[in-house]
């Protein structure tokens, strides 16, 4: 009984870091910083790339650059500290008699990191939204979409292959 919960437990928090992996491995990509040390004048290719991508002026790419260089240092320390978690965490599971509490508050403190990565990235897309006119802002969104292959996944659940998607369209129409 006791082998059963603890390799439920496991299978859970097996997914738990994937999706946080996969979260870190999208962040490296949208934000791999041109110069390895992170400082207040690191520049980040995600910037570069949308400058293209959206025909961002000099003026607008400006402004976002210095919107989000604190953002970006935030962001990084987050994950940082996320990742410091996760071992401890990981690190907990591997004893013999694992402390349930402690781990909890593990838990509770990874939940946490992430939501603080989210509000971030929220804040880093707002900036962007308050710089662009309204055709980049379509197109920003757009881009989004792409990036997210939101167009490919159900709403509801976030699933490619999700059989309700087709039911839950037919019931909004």
């Amino acid at each position: 009984m006791e082998k059963a919960k603890r390799q439920r437990i496991m299978r859970w928090l097996n997914i738990f870091l994937l999706i946080i992996n996969v979260s870190a491995v999208a962040t490296i990509m949208l934000m791999s910083a041109t110069d390895p040390e992170l400082d207040g004048s690191a520049q980040f290719s995600s910037d570069e790339f949308l400058r293209e991508q959206l025909n961002l002026t000099d003026e607008q790419y400006r402004e976002i650059s210095e919107m989000d260089a604190k953002i970006f240092r935030i962001y990084q320390n987050i994950i940082d500290m996320q990742c410091e978690a996760q071992f401890k965490l990981l690190g907990e599971l591997s004893k013999d008699q694992p402390d349930r509490k402690y781990m909890d508050s593990l838990v509770v403190n990874i939940g946490r990191l992430q939501s603080g990565l989210k509000r971030q990235t929220i804040k880093h897309f707002t900036n962007i939204r308050s710089v662009v006119d309204d055709e980049q802002e379509m197109l920003l969104d757009q881009l989004l979409i792409d990036m997210m292959q939101m167009n490919k996944q159900c709403q509801f659940c976030n699933k490619t292959d999700c059989d309700r998607r087709n039911q839950l369209s037919k019931e909004r129409k």
